[in-house]
């Protein structure tokens, strides 16, 4: 029981056509219709794109077999066993008891014939092509291949020669304490004349878990991040989770793009999965610390190849792709020559007791960021990001013009009135605002649009914002390069592997990528011009969150060498510019940004998705401020709402002074709601109900997350505080503290 609490309730307010909307659905079919709606908003609840209650624990009874393994190493926490002939391996906890293998025992009791046995066994897997180009597999046990093992202080080296392969590489097995670290030197890999390396499986069934034989789950980065528990093998056909690290490498593949709003699965943001053998028992978290720029992480739920519920990562020594071989596109799908450089490095963290959880996995990756500098303390205070369109291209008959939605001269205005009513913190961006419009104008970015302002009224603006301790944003891009616009010629584009150009299309308009070198050259010229306008904050699309390979020239830039640039462009603008927030950045982007723009709130929801969960929002929470997609496009605000409270994420809202009907003509016809008379309120109610339960743990990091109920999560912060959200239609009490329907109350735990 809580002896002293601070309570913050917030009655959530809805834009006046959703209020209507909901009253009038409620009221017309009465009592009927409020128990079928109670019943939808259960299920809701309970679905993949909430976090369920953890079921009751039941003990882990192992009867683990040594057999045949050897002592290899031992630390104050872990002992390292291996069997010499397929390199499979078991870790025992010290503290707890439990062994980790990476194969199973008595294989002949489960569903696996001979090929998937030795799959199973195997240390290593690789896919492979022949003289003929035939995909091939094999793994150590395929041939019966005897790697030469020797051990070491920590562990084990092994020369691994396969066979059928004639492969040849270098396997080397270390403790770090309480940690496993794996890696395979490019350096070590020598491939023969004919046979060519495509991909390989490293420890893949390390942790596996034989249906719902013992009680746990899955975890995998996709979107804010997802759990998959163990369930028995579905009647049906299953498929696999496979994520590309940071996306595509669009210089080999091609992305699909549509015009139609369909909504597209989660990148992969971070080079990370794990799983969890009994919540708060045993765990363990995956770290692809090197080989991530190749790398996939996979995740086969049981009846997926397998009965066993298995995830890891494996690596993409060649990619297949489209190569045309006749003026009508018609061509032969064919591997890439070259192998890609990719250093294997793989580091699990173990886990136990209340540590074994997708929680442990974040604070556990958490620290590992803050120890190898890539996650630095930014200052975090609540806030609202408020996005304003400046000009859209219009197209005409003879000539296109540009629509102007919100001159820069406005915006004081808006701030002036939200903060009369009590936002008190924000953040403009203002997109938009080069010659040209939103998508007509890239790369070039001056002069300024005149439609939307002069040089005057941009220093004007920024001033006054200045005075208001309010930062203003400048929206751009220096990956992306709209057809038809000036700045850049053929010479400049991104080429693919089979010598086309890296294309796509951004709000249904044409357009490129262009070459990193070139990007870090406009970046440069565009300097001075920032510095004239008076400009000290840039928000930086696409180049954060794409990483591509660039074939343009006779010497490749790989996806090493654009992160490389991208990261100099960065420190560049920060040097002479100012502060640099990014769109939805990778991990690796991360130390480059201030603030973290439309971050994922959900998962891609797959079917065989159990659960939601807030991995990417714990890692971040205390370091780097977050703010969720835009508020005026959520099809359910309220509970949106309440999510942002939950998951630690700031408001944002997409605003133009004109109407957006105005925009159903241009590239931004998508843009269906607006005007910032009709959000104003929404603004302000928002930006109240999130200060009233986030101002409370400003700084303060994530520490515990617990279900209380299907539709109730309290969420445990490092300064003592805590936030419990209620979800439901109904009033909620948890020792003594009352949740009101649809709202939240912060607990002082430390009283």
């Amino acid at each position: 029981m809580y002896k002293k609490m601070m309570v913050a309730v917030i009655l959530f307010i809805l834009p006046v056509s959703l209020i209507t909307h909901y009253v009038l659905g409620a009221n017309s079919n009465g009592a009927e219709k409020e128990e079928v709606n109670s019943h939808q908003s259960a299920l809701r609840y309970t679905s993949a794109q909430f976090t369920q209650p953890e079921p009751a624990l039941k003990e882990i009874n192992q009867a683990v077999s040594l057999e045949g393994f050897t002592k290899a190493a031992e630390s104050d926490e872990m002992v390292l066993y291996v069997d010499e002939d397929s390199l499979a391996i078991k870790l025992e906890n010290k503290t707890t008891g439990y062994v980790w293998s990476s194969g199973i025992d008595n294989p002949d009791n489960y569903r696996l014939n001979n090929t998937w046995e030795q799959i199973v066994q195997s240390a290593i897997t690789i896919d492979y092509t022949d003289r003929q180009g035939k995909l091939k597999t094999e793994s150590i046990l395929t041939n019966d291949s005897t790697p030469e093992i020797e051990f070491t202080d920590n562990g084990f080296t092994a020369d691994i020669f396969l066979f059928q392969a004639k492969l040849e590489f270098q396997l080397k097995v270390e403790l770090d304490g309480n940690e496993l670290v794996v890696s395979i030197p490019y350096e070590s890999i020598k491939e023969d004349k004919y046979n060519r390396l495509v991909s390989m499986q490293v420890y893949p069934f390390l942790g596996a878990a034989h249906q719902d034989d013992i009680q746990g789950y899955m975890f995998i980065p996709d979107g804010s991040g997802a759990l998959i528990r163990f369930e028995k093998s579905k009647q049906y056909s299953v498929s696999p989770f496979i994520g590309s690290i940071y996306g595509i490498d669009e210089g080999v593949e091609s992305k699909i793009y549509s015009d139609s709003y369909v909504l597209p699965a989660e990148q992969v943001k971070l080079p990370v999965f794990g799983t969890v053998h009994g919540t708060e028992q045993n765990g363990f978290i995956g770290i692809v610390e090197d080989g991530d720029l190749y790398g996939d992480i996979v995740a086969y739920p049981a009846g997926a190849t397998t009965d066993f519920n298995r995830v890891s990562s494996q690596f993409r020594y060649r990619n297949d792709y489209f190569q045309p071989t006749s003026k009508d596109k018609s061509g032969i799908y064919v591997y890439q020559k070259d192998m890609n450089p990719v250093n294997v490095k793989l580091r699990y963290v173990f886990l136990s007791n209340e540590e074994a959880d997708y929680i442990g996995m974040a604070k556990k990756y958490q620290q590992f960021l803050v120890d190898s500098g890539q996650l630095e303390q930014q200052e975090d205070k609540v806030d609202v990001r408020l996005e304003f369109l400046g000009g859209e291209k219009k197209e005409g008959l003879l000539w296109d013009s540009v629509l102007s939605m919100t001159p820069i001269s406005e915006i004081p205005s808006f701030v002036n009135q939200l903060k009369a009513q009590g936002v008190d913190n924000l953040s403009v961006v203002y997109k938009g605002w080069s010659k040209g419009g939103l998508t007509g104008s890239l790369p070039d970015k001056f002069p300024f649009e005149k439609s939307l302002g002069n040089k005057d009224d941009v220093l004007n603006t920024i001033v006054a914002l200045k005075h208001e301790e309010v930062p203003i944003y400048f929206s751009t891009d220096y990956t992306t390069a709209f057809d038809g616009a000036s700045g850049f010629s053929n010479k400049d584009i991104a080429k693919r592997i089979n010598s086309e150009t890296i294309a796509g299309r951004v709000n249904g308009v044409s357009s490129y990528y262009l070459s990193p070198n070139q990007s870090l050259q406009i970046a440069d010229d565009d300097v001075p011009q920032y510095q004239k306008y008076g400009i000290e904050y840039l928000a930086i699309e696409t180049s954060g969150n794409v990483l591509f390979s660039d074939y343009k020239d006779s010497e490749v830039l790989t996806r090493e060498g654009t992160k490389a640039i991208y990261h100099d462009l960065f420190e560049k603008l920060q040097k002479n510019v100012g502060r640099t927030a990014l769109y939805e950045p990778n991990v690796y982007a991360w130390k480059d940004a201030d603030k973290f723009f439309d971050i994922p709130m959900y998962s891609s929801n797959y079917m065989y998705e159990t659960d939601t969960v807030p991995f990417l929002q714990i890692v971040l929470k205390g370091y780097l401020p977050y703010y969720a997609p835009y508020s005026n496009f959520n099809s359910n605000p309220e509970d949106g709402l309440l999510r942002m409270v939950e998951y630690g994420a700031y408001p944002s809202f997409l605003l133009t002074k004109e109407p957006s009907h105005l925009l159903a003509d241009t590239s931004s016809s998508d843009v269906y709601t607006s005007e910032f008379d009709i959000w104003k309120e929404d603004i302000i109610n928002q930006y109240a109900s999130v200060k009233n339960a986030l101002e409370s743990v400003e700084g303060a990091t994530i520490v515990d997350r617990k279900i209380l109920e299907a539709g109730i999560v309290e969420v445990l912060y490092s300064n003592g505080k805590s936030i419990i959200v209620n979800y439901n239609n109904e009033e909620y009490v948890y020792n003594e503290v009352h949740v009101p329907e649809k709202s939240y109350v912060v607990v002082d735990r430390e009283g």
